[in-house]
């Protein structure tokens, strides 16, 4: 059909690139394809992404692969079957997802699961949304990528940001355990509390059925008018 062939090129182009990623080589960025996707979505349009910070060091690639990859699917949703953008959208996709590929699938998800706490929900502007893609892929081709990266502790969200709760050797701590030791540090002193409230409401309780029983006394002496 006519859409089997205007795809076929496509699809090609997207084989080779994923050839080149396997063998460990970008080659040149596509700067002409984030081009033309900064020229044909609006530019106010906002893009949402899940992301990790670059802060979180060497992994910061491996860690934003897969979210940005989703990003992009549902980016690509957006257009129709015979896009440009589609197509090009679906070039990027092909160049993470063969990024991916090189790594192990279980440490690739154990590390996103270490650092799930600080992953962060948000909106890119178009340009600066393709800025950040051809940043993952260039870094992506000039560094080695690693596992070799610790998650920092979480931090508490019930506090102003920046401050972290858990003061331990971040060799051994999980994003899972930081909320488990938040959550913990917030129950530790419930069960002092609710002992002082039960003492209170002991004597309160005792008075107010002393007044209810000099109350019906009154009442039941009171003489009867005839």
């Amino acid at each position: 059909s006519l859409l089997q062939i205007v795809s076929a090129p496509y699809l090609l182009l997207s084989l080779f690139t994923s050839l080149n990623l396997c063998s460990g080589k970008f080659g040149q960025p596509i700067t002409d394809d984030v081009s033309t996707l900064k020229q044909n979505i609006p530019s106010d349009y906002e893009i949402p992404v899940q992301y990790i910070p670059k802060e979180a060091g060497r992994c910061w690639v491996v860690l934003n692969i897969y979210p940005l990859e989703q990003s992009l699917r549902k980016l690509s949703d957006m257009f129709g079957a015979i896009s440009s953008n589609k197509d090009n959208i679906m070039v990027f996709i092909a160049m993470l997802k063969s990024l991916r590929f090189t790594f192990d699938h279980e440490e690739l998800e154990t590390a996103m699961q270490l650092f799930q706490c600080h992953y962060q929900e948000g909106t890119f502007l178009t340009r600066l949304y393709f800025d950040y893609i051809s940043d993952v892929l260039n870094t992506a081709s000039e560094e080695t990528s690693t596992f070799a990266c610790r998650p920092p502790p979480c931090l508490d969200l019930h506090n102003s940001p920046g401050n972290l709760v858990v003061e331990a050797d971040v060799t051994t701590i999980k994003c899972l355990e930081c909320a488990l030791l938040i959550e913990r540090s917030k129950t530790q002193g419930q069960p002092k509390n609710r002992t002082l409230l039960l003492l209170l409401l002991v004597p309160i309780a005792a008075c107010v059925g002393l007044v209810v029983w000099l109350v019906r006394i009154i009442l039941c002496h009171k003489p009867k008018r005839i």
